[in-house]
């Protein structure tokens, strides 16, 4: 009979995640209650969890707070480090950066494998957003500590872009690598990006060439466009003409709707300046015919005053 109940009680919070993605969020409300009234030591706790993101959902916050509130008071070993976690980010939205910052640490306190690390990134990206540096620091680096496979890398970039914006130069640089050592699929390309443009404000010009050329390797969709055009402008600030103009041309072949338009406009600025006009007018239009709202009118205007070679006079 206990097991009966049991199951009731598990299919009454599934039937909520059901209608809750069907749209019937009052039918998911009365289901997640039921569960909650059942008292059972697991399924209580994870349909107050669930009602909470519900209610949350629904912007009824206070509802979503006392929900969150009842899976956090259970003490239930997942559900309860879950719903701290959850109530910290309602609350760092609706403004209660105290609360949140309480609620996130509840969540670290857990020791929690999963919610734990995940509260100490967001618990440093609220401190860092309140001028604490030295709490974020903090914070990050027990992220990092953690090991956790993505919020420590998520950690590792985020000290990154914190240590940059202080000046620590060597410490960001370490920050990013720890990222990209990882070869994680989203975040080593990222960190590889933004060590890219540190060590290129730095005057490194190896060094950041070899970090985009690094991104632009890996294919990611976002970071490799982006990484192409700014290893491009690099590469033709240096006189490298070749490898700016094969750079731009990759990331024009990504087509990307930001990054290769932009390359494009890019390439034929360079090759203006190269005296190929005809090279230039094929990229400026190929900019035009993206119809990217900003860059297509530069390069209708830079078309426009495209000067053609000048022609030989004849001889008297």
């Amino acid at each position: 009979m206990g097991n009966l109940r049991e199951r009731h009680q598990k299919t009454a919070v599934e039937l909520g995640n059901l209608l809750a993605e069907q749209g019937d969020m009052d039918g998911a409300r009365a289901a997640y209650q039921q569960a909650i009234d059942s008292g059972h030591p697991d399924h209580a706790p994870m349909a107050a969890g669930e009602l909470g993101a519900l209610l949350q959902y629904m912007g009824d916050v206070d509802g979503a707070r006392a929900a969150y509130q009842q899976a956090i008071d259970s003490g239930h070993p997942d559900e309860a480090s879950k719903a701290a976690y959850n109530l910290g980010v309602l609350l760092r939205h609706q403004g209660d950066a105290d609360g949140a910052r309480a609620a996130y640490q509840q969540a670290i306190d857990s020791g929690h494998p999963d919610h734990a690390p995940m509260a100490m990134v967001n618990l440093g990206v609220l401190l860092r957003n309140q001028g604490d540096v030295d709490g974020a620091r903090a914070a990050y680096q027990r992220g990092i500590d953690s090991g956790h496979p993505e919020q420590a890398l998520m950690a590792a970039f985020n000290l990154g872009n914190l240590l940059a914006e202080q000046g620590d130069v060597d410490g960001a640089c370490a920050a990013y690598q720890r990222s990209i050592d990882s070869g994680h699929p989203e975040q080593a390309p990222m960190a590889a990006y933004n060590l890219g443009n540190l060590l290129a404000e730095q005057g490194d010009v190896d060094g950041a060439c070899a970090a985009y050329q690094q991104v632009i390797d890996s294919g990611h969709s976002e970071q490799a466009p982006m990484a192409a055009v700014e290893l491009g402008a690099l590469l033709d600030e240096q006189g490298d003409v070749d490898g700016a103009r094969a750079a731009y041309q990759r990331a024009i072949d990504s087509g990307h709707p930001e990054q290769a338009p932009m390359a494009a406009y890019n390439l034929g600025v360079l090759l203006d300046e190269q005296g190929d006009v005809d090279g230039a007018r094929a990229a400026y239009q190929q900019v035009i015919d993206s119809d990217h709202e900003v860059a297509a009118a530069h390069a209708q205007h830079a078309l426009e005053n495209l000067s053609d070679p000048p022609t030989p006079s004849s001889n008297p």
